[in-house]
């Protein structure tokens, strides 16, 4: 297919930019466009059919986002780069990058860009919904790859959750893909046909996140323009917010109040605008303990996890790792031109031998990795990134238990702790209210911990 019957697509998608540029496989520019003369002078009648290199001579293809998109098949999201033209003009821009599918092959590149300065990166935003800019996503619950029982259950959850318009907080940890989950539920939802937009909460400044989310009015402070936040620009669609957890507290009371009125107000006006957005929310945090640490306001959890979907640590679920070698392999090997049946025996073994703290994120890099060193037909140990190889055998030599209880944060040592202790201390005694009171607490909040921890009447064969 033709890349240029792609572009009005993919723009249609992007609220507010100053530019685009697209490339095909060969790195050659087939499109182009820039309303910002003043800051870049090229024109599409300068640089289109000509090779991206040529235009840019201080960017390495190593070190081209175009060309990395193309490779991985990943988007770039949101990526400040700075650029120096073939005619010495430099300037800055705020840059999102994505590869274009023509069914499942890779037939080019496109970036949007806004000009911006290195100070001022955080404060003006364009938008995408990535999902659907380039292939259709409809069916992402096919890319959440599994074979274990756990997963296959969240499944099922998904098909349910995505006909409703009820809030959802999805808890994992990090690289568990969480943000598939979220785009699977709007995807197989009656709002699949609008918009699905993504925010890590954690990446953005505190100062600024009010104004990314409700947008600005302009004057309302240096440099404000008019512009729509994340709510107005999701509206009809799904507004997925990750990491909720990192947000302000005064963030979050805001973003209740939107939840509750379908309606926002933009930084420094003073109309309430209407919007009709579903919410999906993510934490990698325990979201209870987040609440009880006052990091996340105890009203906007309840008002958001009307469904709770919690996503297992891979360490939980080593029937997927397989399923999910495989499917990498044969994503690599499409979009980097490779003919790899596999990993060897060797690897298999280590890899079901380590604990996987960065969850499938881990993995996937590991693969594509192995994908950049391989010389033969099966991915083998001398492929693997060193510091990673070292890890797999120090984590190969000790016993699963020991790795369990390595590979736990403080938090989940913390939680088994005094799981451990209220059992203890039930077991020694008459009843709940005799365990309350050793423990110092009261019998109500005993036995909202042991809802909490899961303890059931039968692990200390207590009544009371």
């Amino acid at each position: 297919m033709d890349l240029m019957n792609h572009v009005e697509q993919i723009l249609n998608f992007y609220n507010y930019y100053d530019g685009a540029i697209m490339v095909n496989r060969a790195g050659i520019i087939e499109y182009y466009h820039n309303s910002r003369p003043d800051i870049n002078t090229l024109t599409d009648e300068m640089i289109v059919g000509k090779s991206l290199f040529e235009v840019y001579p201080e960017i390495k293809p190593h070190k081209s986002t175009l060309m990395e998109v193309m490779r991985t098949g990943q988007p770039i999201e949101h990526d400040f780069q700075t650029l120096t033209n073939f005619i010495g003009e430099y300037y800055s821009a705020l840059c999102s990058t994505h590869p274009i599918f023509d069914g499942e092959i890779i037939i080019g590149a496109i970036e949007v860009f806004q000009y911006l300065k290195e100070k001022d990166k955080y404060l003006n935003i364009f938008l995408s919904s990535e999902a659907r800019l380039l292939k259709d996503n409809r069916q992402a619950l096919h890319e959440i790859i599994s074979a274990s029982e756990e997963m296959k259950n969240l499944k099922e959850k998904i098909f349910k959750v995505a006909e409703t318009k009820s809030g959802v907080l999805i808890y994992g940890e990090t690289g568990t893909g969480k943000e598939i989950i979220a785009k699977a539920i709007h995807n197989n939802g009656p709002r699949r046909s609008n918009r699905f937009i993504s925010q890590n909460c954690a990446a953005i400044p505190d100062n600024l996140l009010e104004s990314i989310l409700f947008g600005t009015v302009k004057g309302s402070f240096t440099g404000a323009e008019n512009r729509k936040g994340l709510f107005e620009v999701a509206s009809g669609g799904t507004l997925f917010l990750d990491e909720i957890n990192s947000m302000d507290m005064a963030v979050q009371a805001k973003i209740l109040k939107a939840v509750e009125e379908q309606r926002i107000r933009r930084v420094g006006g003073i109309e309430d605008i209407p919007v009709d957005v579903r919410i999906i929310v993510a934490a990698n945090v325990d979201p209870e303990w987040c609440v009880e640490k006052k990091l996340l306001r105890e009203d906007l959890y309840y008002r958001l996890r009307i469904v709770q979907l919690n996503v297992p640590p891979l360490r939980q679920r080593k029937e997927d790792i397989m399923p999910i070698v495989e499917f990498y392999t044969d994503f690599y090997n499409r979009t980097m031109g490779r003919k790899i049946k596999g990993i060897t025996s060797e690897v298999r073994e280590k890899f079901m031998a380590y604990s996987w703290p960065g969850n499938v994120r881990e993995l996937r890099n590991m693969i594509e990795g192995g994908f950049n060193l391989c010389e033969g037909e099966y991915l083998d140990i001398g492929d693997l990134d060193v510091y990673s190889l070292r890890a797999l055998d120090r984590m190969a030599a000790k016993p699963s238990d020991q790795i369990e209880a390595e590979s736990e944060s403080l938090k989940d040592k913390v939680r088994n702790f005094e799981r451990k202790l209220i059992i203890n201390t039930l077991q020694e005694s008459e009843n709940i209210s005799k365990a309350a009171e050793k423990l110092g607490i009261t019998r109500q909040t005993l036995s909202n911990k042991m809802r909490e921890l899961k303890i059931q009447d039968a692990e200390f064969h207590r009544e009371g």
